[in-house]
Formats: structure tokens, C-alpha cells, sequence
């Protein structure tokens, strides 16, 4: 009879427990933390500003073609200078105007994985190109300090990085960006966890990005590459990069690299030269040189940079102001 009780009251407690959890709301089972939705990334927007940047240089232009290029617009420059002159001064002129073009000849590299070309493996544009893959550069400096680098693979243009020089000016990467979709249109931002990483842009042949070189040099960058040839490189470029990427001078002499220098003078920035860094005044007497020398450049060009076919190739910078230190407003690098 106990036996009966103890099993009639354990199945009475078992079904008393059973309707009270029925009646009892329901708990959401416990959730982990939240993971953000993952979405594909967005295509680079459309820019109809990249071509008219691009002006008269065009992809798959030999290496020939990009300096004849330059020749007519150093040309074209010195044109007007010329008239009114007395024979004397139009040879001194003809001569300044022929030194400037053998710089921009000279800076020509072959990326043979030679020595002495191996110091722009140290350079800001590291990245952008390799060794022993039929690969060469051709570099324009302006008055300014702002560097132009044409890469080619089999002589062929598929790139443009335009570094622009921040001359010690107060402006951060973000401004920048800013400042450049106002002329090339909102762009796609990449960022890195709270930092901005790129902004990109693309037409019908071109994608273009922007590179943040202040840590180590003073430039902010623009970077035109070929989507053809981009899609491609890996196939173009047989050989494995054999540089190491190292960002500090190399103790190597440089020919002179810049538009307008005197041909044979001594380098005074040579570890900038060698790094490829982006000049920066030194101290007041540097400042006064640079300011002297531009002032020189405004009265030469009437409006203190190249106009007329430089301005339509996109390849003169304008110059600064504080509101605008980069001379952004109308780009035309």
C-alpha cells in the first residue's frame, strides 16, 4: 500500500511541475553578440573627371610618346618668352629650355633589377612597380615639389601617380579625400577600422585611387591605373618582385630629376632624391630660395604655372593658397 502512495504522489509532482511550465511565458533562447551584416563591396563610382586629368596622355603610350609630350609643352611654355628678345637672350633662353628637357629625359628608369636603380625600391612608389618584368618610369617634378611617375610594362603607359606635396601644410588625409570628391564626385571610401584607408573612383578604362604618403613622406598621392593591364599583371609580371620594401635613404647619387634645375649642380636634398621624397623647406634661408624660385616661375609663366597646353594635359599643378595649401581647386596635376 506505501509502495501505491510513493508512486501516486511522484506522479502527481511530476504533472504539477509539467502544467506549471506549460503556463510558465517561454525565455528567448540566450543569443551570442551581435555580428554585423556583411556585404560585398560597392563598385568604385563613375568620374568623368578622370579623363579630362588623364588630358593628352593615354594608355599605351610608349615611353617616347609621353616625353614628346612634355617636350611640346616645355615648348609651347618658352614660345612666348621668346619674342622681343635680342639674339643673346634667345640663346640663354634656348638653352635653359633644352636643359629642361634633357632632365626629363634623363629621369628616365629601367626597373632591370640593377644597383642603381634600385633606390626607388625605398621610395614611396615601392609598390608600384617591380624588377626584371620589363617595367620603366619616367618622373616630371614641378616648380612646386609635386612628383609625376609614368610606369610602363613593355613600354607600354598603364599607370600614373601623381604626389602631391604637402609643403609642411596643416591638412589632414580626410580633408584631402574631401577635397577631391568635390571635383571627382563622392567616391568609395575604404576605411581601416576608424581610419581612412582610400577613396576610389573608375571610368570606362581607368580606376583611380589615393594614398596617404605623410608618415613618411610629405605627400598625399593619386594613383591612374590601365583596368586592362590591371587585370592582367599578374600574368605580365613573370618574374617574382625581388625588392624589400624599406622605408629609409639609400646612399646612392641621383642625376637631377627636376624640371628647371641648373644641369650639373650639386644635389642639396640628395637623400630626398634618392628616397623619392617630396622636397620640404628646411629652414627660413631654404624658404626664401623656394619662394624666390617660384616667384621666378610666376613671372616666367605670367600666372606662376604653365598654362595653355600643360593646363589641358592635367599635368602643371596651380599654386596654393590657406584656403586651398594643395591648389586643389582646379587640380589639373
Amino acid at each position: 500500500m506505501k509502495k501505491f502512495a510513493l508512486i501516486a504522489l511522484a506522479t502527481f509532482t511530476t504533472t504539477v511541475f509539467a502544467v506549471s511550465g506549460l503556463t510558465q511565458p517561454r525565455r528567448p533562447p540566450a543569443r551570442g553578440p551581435r555580428r554585423p551584416a556583411v556585404t560585398a563591396p560597392a563598385e568604385p563610382p563613375m568620374s568623368e573627371r578622370i579623363a579630362q586629368e588623364l588630358g593628352a596622355f593615354r594608355w599605351g603610350m610608349t615611353h617616347e610618346q609621353v616625353l614628346e609630350v612634355f617636350r611640346t609643352q616645355i615648348r609651347n611654355a618658352y614660345a612666348p618668352r621668346m619674342k622681343n628678345l635680342g639674339q643673346v637672350e634667345q640663346y640663354r633662353l634656348i638653352d635653359e629650355r633644352q636643359r629642361e628637357i634633357r632632365t626629363l629625359e634623363r629621369s628616365y628608369v629601367v626597373f632591370d633589377g640593377a644597383q642603381e636603380h634600385r633606390q626607388w625600391d625605398s621610395s614611396f612608389i615601392a609598390n608600384e612597380f617591380t624588377h626584371n618584368n620589363n617595367e620603366s618610369m619616367l618622373v616630371y617634378q614641378d616648380e612646386r615639389g609635386n612628383r609625376e611617375f609614368f610606369l610602363f610594362i613593355n613600354d607600354r603607359l598603364w599607370k600614373r601617380v601623381q604626389a602631391r606635396n604637402t609643403n609642411g601644410a596643416r591638412i589632414q588625409y580626410d580633408d584631402f579625400a574631401a577635397q577631391l570628391e568635390a571635383l571627382f564626385g563622392p567616391g568609395r571610401r575604404i576605411q581601416n577600422g576608424t581610419r581612412l584607408d582610400t577613396v576610389e573612383w573608375r571610368d570606362a578604362t581607368t580606376k583611380l585611387h589615393t594614398s596617404d604618403q605623410t608618415t613618411f613622406f610629405s605627400a598625399f598621392c593619386l594613383i591612374y591605373e590601365e583596368t586592362a593591364t590591371l587585370a592582367q599583371i599578374a600574368t605580365l609580371r613573370v618574374n617574382a618582385p625581388t625588392k624589400v620594401v624599406r622605408r629609409s635613404a639609400v646612399n646612392l647619387d641621383l642625376p637631377q630629376a627636376t624640371a628647371g634645375s641648373v644641369e650639373g649642380a650639386p644635389s642639396t636634398n640628395v637623400v630626398d632624391r634618392i628616397t623619392g621624397k617630396i622636397r620640404v623647406v628646411e629652414n627660413a634661408d631654404a624658404g626664401a630660395a623656394a619662394s624666390a624660385s617660384a616667384s621666378a616661375a610666376g613671372a616666367r609663366n605670367g600666372n606662376g604655372a604653365r598654362n595653355g597646353a600643360d593646363a589641358g594635359a592635367g599635368s602643371i599643378p596651380g599654386g596654393g593658397t590657406p584656403e586651398d595649401p594643395l591648389g586643389l581647386g582646379g587640380l589639373g596635376l
